[in-house]
């Protein structure tokens, strides 16, 4: 991925990811989510079967409702913010080639993914995808999902007529 962003930059309509890549992100980390939160199902089953320790397998079994479901949006809290804080991509972003920037291209820091992440868990999010490309995850915490090609095409690009520029500016004095 690119690292020298041109300060001028700014991320444009032709960059967004298109709502198709968009849709296709929601469902592999929708999977990956289920994936997750049944992890610690699946382990305690696996320490249960393996060593006869059932005390994780219990706790989770005996855990209340609301304890479950604090658990399920920490775990996918943790995914979000793992995942696009280190590399601005998820497993869907991944596959689609698609990742989080800023407004300038760069990329967005711990508190904006915070932000952005929280957002997901407003009720009705995923709807307001309808229409646009652009969510209220996406609105609210002042990010934009981008097509790589496109947006390092653009990079490049600014890039060069930056250089044409300073070469002329040499060439001048």
């Amino acid at each position: 991925m690119l690292q020298n962003i041109p300060s001028s930059f700014l991320v444009t309509q032709d960059m967004h990811a298109s709502s198709g890549n968009r849709f296709v992100n929601l469902i592999i980390d929708l999977i990956i989510r289920v994936v997750l939160v049944n992890l610690i199902d699946l382990f305690g089953l696996l320490l249960f079967y393996v060593f006869d320790y059932d005390s994780l397998l219990m706790w989770n079994v005996n855990m209340s409702e609301w304890g479950q479901i604090f658990l399920s949006l920490f775990i996918i809290a943790v995914y979000y913010i793992t995942m696009e804080a280190l590399t601005q991509r998820t497993v869907g972003k991944l596959i689609t080639r698609t990742m989080v920037v800023n407004y300038d291209g760069t990329k967005p820091d711990l508190a904006t993914i915070g932000v952005r992440t929280l957002c997901r868990f407003i009720p009705f999010d995923a709807f307001t995808f309808i229409g646009g490309n652009r969510g209220w995850h996406d609105t609210l915490s002042k990010t934009y999902v981008v097509d790589i090609r496109k947006f390092e095409e653009a990079v490049l690009l600014k890039n060069s007529f930056d250089q044409i520029g300073n070469h002329n500016e040499t060439i001048n004095e």
